[in-house]
């Protein structure tokens, strides 16, 4: 019934009808229906699904401008200068992790720490080398000594290996005590960390008050990340006030700063004028420059917009080419869009048996548009056994995800789902304590309070 364009998250971001969410594209075919007069709900592509962040607190992010501007570069410098450190040389590039040079690093630090052992980013991109090495204990050993006497990047260092268990015993709580120092010296990557950890409730109580406060320190120092995820918790928290004009400014400010999943998630916005007006053409750019990197839910976004016709001269044959890739990528939302196009026979012969089994696999992998679609063919019984209880479990599953499309069904279509569907979901409602009124299949006031009650709220 719905199709999903592809944005990064595990929570479900708004879907408006109408032509800035790119809805409403053809009419499923009506079925038998338990409920005189009742129609089929509408087919519908979707939009992209909410915003993503990234998923572990250690990750590339943009080089950081260095505070301190160094003259007199070495080849450990050349070799092995962290594009995370503050005080790193100004006139050398730095050089990201997966690049650098191992044994040649190794090699020109250790002369360097030899030769100068007072100087402190010798230390440190001596640790960085024993690290590209695998010499995690011997790393983590430059870390100690170069924090021990205040290099800010070095306690960031120390964290990391507390955080993923390299040359010392994993301990979430030592890693964030290590970040927590390293953020106090300002070092933009330990406070996004710190931030990670409040906001994923690492090894300490969920703050989501904290996570947004460190995630703006962070931002303000550079971290692009930072930008994002501010704009994630603006968009998505149930602690602070949600502010999706602001998680629009951020993710615009996170993709200008080179972030690939703020591109994704402006481009989403943008998309469907979330937080400000649609701009298709803004939403077009956003999607090239993050589907040119490989992400996958742009590739699924760009997708959508070729297979709508958005922004672009419709081009469903191209549309669906990027849906496959995007499936080849990982993404969940790129399967329920494929499964839209075997529903609607709109890029693939209709064929509600493969629509089905490819919704499956996209609410498998978390999609939450997935959960709405399976909802409707169970209550259709498209392809399958009609099943009111089961299509009212699933439309439970895409509400709690946050499914702005079937919440509105809820609200304004509901009629065009069956009695035995509205009854099975306020019984459903009724049983959790949710909703005393009377099963009935109207969803007047009382039931749509409760269906509130339940809007964006998860059980896991």
């Amino acid at each position: 019934m719905k199709a999903d364009a592809g944005k990064q998250s595990t929570k479900q971001g708004s879907m408006l009808m109408g032509l800035v969410a790119g809805i409403a594209l053809q009419i499923s075919p009506v079925a038998a229906q338990s409920d005189p007069g009742a129609h089929s709900a509408p087919a519908v592509s979707a939009p992209p699904p909410a915003n993503r962040r990234d998923q572990s607190s250690i990750s590339k992010i943009k080089p950081l401008t260095p505070r301190i501007v160094r003259v007199g570069a070495d080849p450990c410098d050349a070799l092995a200068a962290d594009p995370l450190d503050h005080d790193r040389v100004v006139a050398i590039d730095p050089v990201e992790f997966v690049n650098l040079d191992g044994p040649a690093a190794l090699a020109a630090c250790e002369q360097s720490h030899r030769l100068k052992s007072n100087t402190l980013r010798f230390t440190y991109q001596y640790g960085r080398a024993k690290e590209k090495m695998k010499d995690y204990a011997g790393a983590l050993a430059l870390y100690r000594k170069a924090a021990d006497r205040g290099y800010p990047a070095a306690f960031a260092a120390v964290a990391y290996a507390y955080d993923t268990g390299e040359g010392v015993d994993q301990d979430e709580k030592q890693a964030f005590h290590w970040y927590q120092e390293a953020a106090s010296r300002n070092n933009a990557w330990a406070m996004f960390n710190v931030a990670y950890f409040y906001d994923s409730g690492r090894g300490l109580a969920e703050d989501d008050t904290a996570a947004l406060e460190w995630y703006r320190r962070a931002a303000d120092s550079g971290n692009a990340r930072a930008m994002n995820d501010a704009g994630f918790l603006l968009e998505t928290s149930n602690q602070v006030p949600r502010d999706i004009p602001e998680a629009r400014r951020w993710y615009l400010r996170a993709a200008e700063a080179g972030n690939i999943v703020g591109m994704a998630n402006i481009a989403n916005f943008m998309l469907n004028g979330i937080g400000g007006p649609a701009d298709l053409p803004g939403a077009l750019k956003w999607y090239e420059t993050a589907e040119k990197n490989d992400n996958a839910d742009a590739i699924n976004g760009l997708g959508y917009m070729y297979y709508s016709g958005l922004g672009v001269e419709k081009d469903v044959a191209k549309g669906m080419a990027l849906y496959r890739r995007a499936v080849d990528a990982g993404s969940a939302t790129a399967l329920t869009n494929i499964g839209f196009a075997y529903e609607t026979g709109e890029g693939e012969k209709q064929d509600y048996a493969q629509a089905i089994a490819y919704y499956r696999r996209a609410a498998a992998g978390g999609d939450s548009i997935a959960f709405n679609n399976i909802a409707n063919f169970y209550d259709k019984g498209l392809g399958i056994d009609p099943d009111a209880v089961e299509a009212a479990e699933w439309m439970e599953k895409a509400l709690r995800a946050g499914t702005s499309f079937s919440r509105d069904q809820m609200r304004d279509n509901s009629g065009n789902w069956s009695l035995g569907f509205r009854k099975a979901l306020q019984r459903r409602l009724r049983d959790q304590l949710i909703y005393s009124g009377p099963i009935d299949g109207g969803f007047g006031p009382r039931t749509q309070e409760a269906i509130d009650k339940i809007y964006g709220v998860r059980l896991d």
